[in-house]
């Protein structure tokens, strides 16, 4: 690997890098089942928005889903449209999308700040980052929310720094209140919080002229509030309450509190070993930082968010992942400039880790990954296929679904008691029941439509079955 790189143009590597990055993003995007819950949720809601037809209220499994803002579920509406169906790969592309427009976005910073090889550097410890990289590839808000959030700052800092016309400064807030659309006020630690921080310590006039912008104030409100205004007075004021206590007093002062350092061993994982260059010539690290503007706002984009999000109670290592553009760029920075003086052995690790590392997640993602995460989505493509047999029937299972479930069900699951399956009234339709059934319900056996099994665990299994009057 170091002789072949060190034969290579910057550009030959950087096309190739470009290429491995691509295949990280996109190769079998579609090809694995949703994994997670909250992916599920993200594709169940975007589904019953396009049956629907309505971009006003997202409704999940049936019921109205108001904690999370619908930017990500209108992108996902959009990836659909285009495509022409709902499946892994549409709700997934605008993640995949997303990432790419960040590294892109990375690169360019990067390059303006530190030269081609800094830049080189930045974009793949961005992609080679086990956060990062998933969520590129997952039906989740967060890689949305991290590109809004990054583009907001890009234009911010172009608007400080380079003396951009006041049009830089407006599009910052435009993203900044599509940032508001997806994820709510939480945007404003990661965008607007860190800009307050260095413009206090620095007394910067333009930083000032940034976070006094009247008119990009007034846009970026409009747009972030615009949705909550409309939900209000088609549902009432009243209808935020309890989304206010459980997503935002809940997470900040709720029980069971992980130790305050928890986000530094999330970034510890998925940084690895980039991070470990902040302790090769430290001095010329917090040299670059106080002699550069640049590089101490990196630093207050990158550190104030993580010390507002260790002081909540839930800890969650994606919600830091709008900081890691920037916690990128400042790391490949200080790489790049070690790079510069090293020799021999040292300079070829410096230039040959980066690139073994991108490899490496490649590779996962593309042979790996769907081998080692079976037992998480064991049994879904049955269900998808027993349930299509069945079309028209209305859904149920015994106790609470899985939202995956009521995804690859292919409609709402209602949920029933043993009571209510066992009452004069017991509703007609297809229900899932996982194994081993109760005893009251051992006899529902004889009317399986079909056996799922593996499902979502390895010695699981479930049964699909279809009720009717005459199945006891």
């Amino acid at each position: 690997m170091r002789l072949i790189l060190s034969s290579l143009s910057l550009r030959t590597v950087a096309l190739l890098a470009a290429v491995a990055i691509a295949l990280l993003f996109f190769w079998g995007l579609g090809s694995v089942p949703f994994l997670s819950v909250n992916e599920a949720r993200r594709a169940v809601t975007v589904r019953e928005m396009r049956e629907a037809g309505s971009w006003l209220l997202p409704y999940m499994n049936g019921d109205l889903y108001l904690s999370k803002p619908p930017f990500f579920y209108w992108a996902g509406l959009v990836s659909t449209a285009v495509l022409g169906s709902l499946s892994e790969w549409s709700v997934r592309l605008p993640s995949a999308l997303a990432a790419t427009v960040c590294c892109i976005g990375t690169y360019l910073y990067g390059v303006r700040q530190a030269g081609r090889q800094a830049g080189l550097f930045a974009v793949v410890f961005l992609a080679a980052n086990g956060a990062f990289s998933l969520f590129a590839r997952r039906s989740e808000i967060e890689m949305l929310l991290t590109l809004l959030c990054f583009g907001a700052l890009l234009a911010a800092w172009h608007f400080i720094f380079q003396q951009g016309r006041a049009i830089w400064s407006r599009l910052s807030y435009v993203l900044l209140g599509c940032a508001l659309l997806t994820k709510g006020p939480v945007c404003l630690l990661w965008v607007t919080a860190p800009i307050l921080a260095y413009a206090l310590i620095y007394r910067d006039a333009r930083a000032k002229a940034y976070l006094c912008d009247g008119w990009g104030w007034l846009i970026a409100l409009v747009l972030g509030g615009s949705w909550y205004v409309a939900v209000s007075m088609n549902q009432g004021w009243g209808i935020w309450a309890s989304i206010v206590n459980e997503d935002i007093v809940k997470k900040i002062d709720g029980q069971g509190a992980e130790a305050w350092y928890a986000y530094l061993l999330y970034l510890a994982g998925d940084f690895f070993p980039f991070w470990l260059i902040v302790f090769v010539q430290p001095r010329r690290f917090w040299a670059m930082i106080r002699a550069r503007r640049e590089a101490a706002m990196l630093l207050c984009c990158s550190l104030l968010p993580l010390l507002v999000f260790s002081c909540f109670t839930e800890k969650h290592g994606k919600y830091l992942l709008p900081i890691y553009p920037s916690m990128a760029l400042l790391l490949a920075m200080h790489w790049a400039a070690v790079f510069d003086t090293a020799k021999g052995r040292w300079r070829a690790c410096l230039a040959t880790v980066p690139y073994v590392m991108l490899a490496g997640f490649v590779v996962f993602y593309m042979f790996v990954e769907a081998r080692v995460l079976s037992h998480r989505v064991g049994g879904l493509e049955q269900v998808a296929t027993l349930a299509a047999g069945q079309p028209g029937q209305k859904a149920y299972s015994v106790g609470e679904p899985d939202i995956r479930l009521v995804y690859y069900m292919g409609r709402p699951v209602t949920t029933l008691t043993v009571a209510q399956l066992q009452g004069a009234n017991r509703p007609v339709g297809l229900l899932f029941a996982q194994e081993p059934l109760e005893p009251e319900l051992r006899g529902l056996a004889a009317c399986k439509v079909g056996e799922v099994e593996p499902y979502l665990k390895p010695d699981h299994a479930a049964l699909l079955v279809h009720l009717a009057a005459d199945c006891r």
